[in-house]
């Protein structure tokens, strides 16, 4: 088993690998600016088996030593919205961050490093978005040669603990072929949180993997993988807004809110 160490482990996404990684039998360890997530360890007990740490990526004398004898690095901070006066811009938390992360990473022997990027920008959402994380991957792989660096590139990721996301991602396969932004194609389909935690905790700890993971070969290494109970993966649900009054109100509501929410956790 592997010693794996999340940056930005209670944010949405992070939290769900570390789940991921404790079920497997892995070692965990996990630092965020609020440090450990508001899950109540009565419904998720496999919140006692991780080291929790409120630490800022930025500040790596806060959490350096958790990178004693770890095999890899988990990268899943990042945000869509920004904030300049708090220096929070796309390229400070999609890739900077990133690339602070690796430096520690190096330094500290560590095998692997898996970057959670993304196949095309949110819609509404600057292009500097994505040239971040583009910006991010190029480093990995350029700057650190001796990482075996992994980025994985979902569009939407939905769960049934992001409010919403559930219901965003069942419009966005309705819109499949009729609108021409890149989520609302099945190449760029959203894919449930479940899978897109097993796809980096397999990548984390599979020494054969490199380079980038589409949305297909994510998908595929969460069917596959063995990692998580496919009769618990999270559904595209539309029951908010059939239940709703004014289901198209509330659809564009719940696709606002989505664009206003990140996931930063530096």
């Amino acid at each position: 088993m592997a010693k794996l160490v999340i940056a930005g482990g209670n944010g949405f996404i992070g939290t769900e690998i570390c789940r991921v990684a404790v079920q497997n039998g892995h070692e965990v360890a996990a630092f965020g600016r609020r440090g450990r997530p508001s899950l109540t360890p009565a419904r998720h007990p496999w919140t006692q088996e991780v080291h929790w740490r409120a630490a800022d990526v930025f500040a790596p004398d806060t959490w350096r030593d958790l990178l004693d004898e770890a095999d890899a690095v988990v990268h899943s901070i990042a945000t869509i919205r920004e904030a300049p006066e708090r220096k929070e811009t796309f390229d400070r938390i999609n890739a900077e961050s990133a690339l602070v992360a690796a430096d520690e990473a190096v330094a500290a022997g560590v095998d692997a490093f898996v970057f959670l990027s993304v196949r095309d920008k949110p819609p509404a959402v600057s292009h500097s978005f994505l040239a971040a994380k583009r910006r991010a991957e190029r480093a990995l792989r350029e700057r650190y040669p001796t990482l075996r660096s992994v980025s994985l590139r979902p569009n939407l990721v939905y769960g049934d603990r992001r409010t919403g996301t559930a219901t965003v991602a069942a419009v966005l396969e309705r819109l499949q072929g009729l609108r021409p932004h890149p989520y609302a194609t099945a190449a760029g389909r959203p894919l449930p949180v479940e899978f897109v935690a097993a796809a980096a905790v397999q990548a984390a700890t599979t020494s054969t993997e490199e380079g980038i993971l589409s949305i297909p070969q994510i998908e595929d290494a969460g069917r596959t993988s063995g990692l998580v109970p496919l009769n618990d993966i999270s559904e595209p649900s539309l029951t908010p807004l059939l239940l709703g009054l004014g289901g198209s109100a509330l659809g564009g509501w719940l696709v606002s809110r989505w664009l206003r929410r990140g996931d930063a956790d530096a």
